[in-house]
């Protein structure tokens, strides 16, 4: 049994591909903010698929609910902090950082806390796509 050798090269042709597919993500995932401040729902959608799913304080909210009530929910302002990301595989990058959103949902304030985000992305073809986004309350 022989072993193969990865190049210098290669692991350098890795590290560079992975670094654009987290710095693309992390663009994108500024992106849905965007557009959910927006509520452009066509871009969103682009965006976070119908089989997304999204767990907020206020419950689970799969992506065809969030697109069904995106008028009732307005983000006045928001704030991202502390990007960080990792892929465990060439076709997921998992995003994580603080949030300070301000707005309402059906007319109730948004808690005030941050929160810490999380968002699976996956690549799907060409495109890649938020699946899953979680938010903590952070404890202050």
């Amino acid at each position: 049994m022989t072993r193969r050798k990865t190049s210098k090269r290669s692991r350098s042709d890795d590290s560079q591909a992975k670094a654009r597919a987290i710095q693309t993500v992390m663009r994108l995932e500024r992106r849905v903010w965007e557009v959910a401040q927006q509520r452009d729902a066509g871009e969103f959608e682009k965006l976070v698929p119908s089989d997304a799913i999204m767990i907020f304080q206020s419950g689970v909210v799969p992506q065809p609910k969030y697109l069904a009530t995106m008028n009732e929910r307005t983000i006045s302002r928001y704030e991202i902090r502390n990007m960080r990301a990792f892929m465990p595989n060439a076709t997921t990058v998992i995003l994580y950082y603080e949030a300070l959103r301000l707005g309402d949902e059906d007319g109730k304030p948004f808690p005030t806390s941050p929160v810490i985000e999380s968002t699976t992305w996956l690549r799907r073809g060409k495109r890649w796509v938020a699946i899953l986004n979680q938010e903590t309350p952070q404890i202050v």
